[in-house]
């Protein structure tokens, strides 16, 4: 026995076997094209896994640098521990099947940085408050709720599983990345180069998997800087008169943050160091002042006094964000059919070698190396229609107006105006064409405007508002706004036409206006136009399956919150709701509040207003509430039906109805994806599964109503299916009507003829909050959110009148 293993008489008894996995006892689709399709998900043997695991606190001292921890814990248990196997989660804990003694007498351990120098930690191991992790768990969980995840066991089989990536690949996230090997190099402009990484994370089915997949990132390309200069920056060769005057931002854009070896030339005797540059100097080398012994002396002056002469003095001395340029580059690059995506990620498990791994093998888990197979289910597409009884037929998640128009318009002509950046007579004539393709696309399209459009020039901000009063007091109904493309010019224009004027307008960057001006983009921007003017593009036609929801209003929420490093912004809540019979009409709510907080805290009046429209327009109140919940995580599905569905229901009581409520958690962040049989063609450039692509078996919660949905066609790439769990569902709603439902819902986004990867009501949600967050530009402390929103109200008579003015 190892030394560091402690003696297992001394542990708790094994527990017994888990029972056999229940069958299937919730109920599954049956509606569609039967078919199979390959998951990215592996099979995970755990026959001979052990029935528990150690848990153990691991404290390394100094905290920094963190980089070497995993070295450092290595030799500590290589010395100290006998060779024992312990998988480090390479922070704070380890874990391990055999029971580690933690009285360690010699915790000091050496590690060597490459650089050469000895760095010196301590390492010390005790035992959590809860020792032993219950493996078996991963057997029976299939009987228990979604809720009830057995996570102490998948988080101690997460670190387990990592071991083999550690080692030879760089972490970021939950994704390994390899370097590049030698004339692989993908490049994507500006000193980066794209790097293919391995996804991977233990998941639940019917029983568990190793889902993998591929992840893309930039990282700078390791080079001199003064090469980055000569390539990036100046695009010619330094000499030692060259400086950076002019262009100096592009370099300390790149530079700040990144970590930069400074080796010091061989006269000073010091070995290379590891420095994080935080940002460029404002003057060169030659002039750059710093204390030295109480004087101050220039840079250039201390490397002369060491004997050195700086070869470009005039450089300045050593804050990062990918451009347009290098995103484009990395969607080009990621963009891959099924086919390229499981080759690429079956050559990074081949690199990655898990069965080898010592960990891996000493917990007993043995993982496949194919791709499982799953039964799937193709639903057909609806038939969408327009005006007249007119209807097409949706095709690979796309469909075509033809000669068709809205299904209702208002009759009245809108009166209607265009502003636009005055830069001269030549654009005032480019305006004049493009009223006369409003005019004649709108014609064909439906939609009733006054033959002539005010057309008024502004030049800066001050007269594009004074040109708002002056349309809202003409009693203006829609205002096109060409703007330029200056910072947050869009949502000055949205703050004040909403929240003081009360004037519709729908917004035209300067680009398009001036690259794109094609009769199928004024076709597009109508589709915006006809529903913010209050009337509806399309419906679908009826199906008997959902006939049971005719007075159904269907709700939909998002909560988007700011960056990490600005939590003193609120987060934003949005929620969009359905006022007409064919779920295209909607109107909105939103609220501010504390940042970072996910469960909607004010869902209580946010329902009851939008009840109250609702009746407004279909002079009753709904006997069905379906909610689709955007941007929850499973372990937050708890706290929404304690939070949310509390406050829709205390609504209904307020109100005295009593509606069927179902819920359904729209969950997007995953890396599953389905791989179908065969090859690219023309009509599936990426050889995807077809839109209406369901999968409710296998790769489920065997006790959860809950489907994986691919409901449009990929533009680019793989396509990423949509997860859905049904945590509520008090009407006892049949499963293929939730599927058949749910497919539908993704043809009715008002802003394309297409199917979208998610339900309507959801991505309107995402524009409501979206739209919040415009609201709050231009302000940064926030001290009571109460008085922010109430400061920020939208305009009534304009939000009743258009209440659709967000999309």
């Amino acid at each position: 026995m190892p030394k560091g293993v402690a003696n297992p008489s001394t542990g708790s008894r094994a527990r017994p076997p888990a029972p056999a996995p229940v069958g299937i006892s919730t109920k599954r689709g049956t509606i569609g094209r039967s078919g199979t399709a390959a998951v990215n998900y592996l099979n995970v043997d755990m026959t001979k896994m052990p029935a528990k695991a150690y848990h153990y606190d691991v404290k390394i001292m100094p905290e920094r640098p963190k980089k070497f921890y995993r070295q450092a814990f290595d030799q500590f248990r290589t010395n100290q521990l006998g060779g024992a196997i312990a998988a480090f989660d390479g922070r704070a804990s380890c874990y391990s099947v055999d029971k580690l003694k933690t009285n360690s007498k010699d915790p000091e351990v050496t590690v060597i940085d490459k650089q050469g120098r000895t760095l010196h930690y301590t390492v010390e191991i005790k035992e959590t408050g809860d020792l032993e992790v219950d493996l078996n768990s991963l057997k029976s969980y299939m009987t228990t709720r979604i809720f009830d995840k057995p996570m102490r066991a998948m988080q101690c089989l997460e670190v387990v599983m990592s071991a083999p990536c550690h080692q030879k690949a760089v972490r970021s996230g939950r994704s390994f990345f390899k370097t590049s090997n030698p004339g692989e190099r993908k490049e994507l402009d500006g000193g980066y180069e794209a790097l293919v990484g391995l996804y991977q994370s233990l998941v639940l089915g019917d029983r568990p998997f190793l889902n993998v997949d591929i992840s893309h990132k930039s990282f700078p390309i390791a080079m001199p800087v003064i090469e980055y200069l000569e390539r990036f920056v100046l695009k010619e060769k330094i000499n030692s008169s060259k400086s950076l005057e002019k262009c100096g931002h592009i370099a300390e854009s790149f530079l700040k943050g990144l970590d930069v070896i400074y080796t010091p030339p061989k006269a000073f005797a010091s070995a290379s160091r590891v420095y994080k540059v935080n940002g460029l100097s404002h003057k060169p080398g030659s002039s750059q002042e710093f204390a030295l012994d109480g004087k101050m002396t220039t840079v250039a002056e201390y490397f002369k006094s060491r004997n050195y002469r700086l070869q470009f003095p005039r450089l300045p001395c050593l804050h990062r964000k990918d451009d347009a340029t290098q995103v484009a580059n990395m969607i080009k690059f990621a963009a891959t059919s099924t086919n390229v995506r499981k080759g690429k990620i079956m050559h990074l498990m081949k690199y990655f070698e898990h069965n080898n791994d010592p960990s891996i093998s000493r917990f007993g888990i043995k993982i496949a190396a194919d791709f499982i197979m799953v039964s799937t289910r193709t639903l057909n597409p609806p038939q969408v229609e327009y005006h007249g009884k007119t209807f097409c037929q949706a095709r690979n998640g796309s469909w075509s107006m033809g000669n068709m128009q809205f299904l209702e318009t208002k009759p009245k002509a809108h009166k209607w105006a265009i502003l636009y950046f005055n830069t001269g007579m030549a654009l005032y004539n480019k305006v004049s064409v493009f009223e006369k393709l409003v005019l004649a696309q709108s014609e064909s399209m439906n939609i009733k405007l006054e033959a002539r459009a005010s057309i008024e020039g502004y030049k800066n901000k001050l007269e594009l508002d004074n040109w708002f009063g002056v349309l809202k007091s003409k009693n203006c109904d829609l205002a096109f706004v060409i703007f330029p493309n200056a910072e947050n010019t869009y949502d000055y224009i949205k703050q004040r036409t909403e929240l003081h004027h009360g004037l519709l307008t729908q917004c035209i960057k300067q680009t398009t206006f001036d690259q794109r001006l094609t009769s199928q983009t004024i076709a597009n921007i109508l589709l915006k136009v006809n529903s913010k003017l209050n009337g509806i593009n399309h419906k679908l036609q009826d199906n008997p399956l959902l006939k049971s929801l005719k007075n159904a209003m269907y709700l939909g929420a998002d909560v988007t919150h700011p960056s990490p490093d600005q939590r003193e912004i609120p987060s934003v809540v949005g929620v969009a709701a359905s006022h007409d019979p064919y779920g295209a009409s909607y109107n909105m709510q939103y609220r501010l509040q504390r940042s970072a907080l996910e469960e909607i805290k004010d869902m209580e009046s946010i329902t009851m207003e939008h009840l109250r429209v609702y009746r407004q327009y279909r002079k009753t109140y709904p006997e069905h509430i379906l909610y689709y919940r955007d941007g929850v995580s499973d372990g937050q599905f708890p706290k929404i039906k304690d939070e949310e569905l509390r406050g829709i229901n205390a609504a209904c009581a307020k109100l005295g109805i009593k509606p069927k409520i179902c819920c359904l958690i729209v969950v997007k962040r995953h890396h599953t994806r389905f791989f179908p049989s065969g090859e690219p063609s023309q009509y599936n450039k990426f050889n995807n599964v077809d839109p209406g692509t369901v999968v409710d078996r296998t790769i489920v919660h065997p006790n959860e109503m809950q489907f994986f949905m691919v409901s449009h066609q990929s533009i680019q790439g793989t396509a990423k299916p949509t997860r859905y769990n049904v945590i509520e569902n008090t009407g006892h709603l049949d499963i293929d009507l939730l599927q058949q439902l749910t497919y539908n819902l993704c043809h009715m986004f008002p802003r394309c003829n297409r199917s979208v990867s998610y339900p309507a009501p959801a991505y309107l949600a995402h524009l409501v909050a979206a739209r919040g967050r415009v609201y709050l530009t231009g302000t940064t402390r926030f001290l009571d959110l109460k008085r922010e929103y109430e400061t920020r109200q939208i305009v009534p008579a304009f939000m009743k009148t258009n209440p659709m003015y967000f999309v």
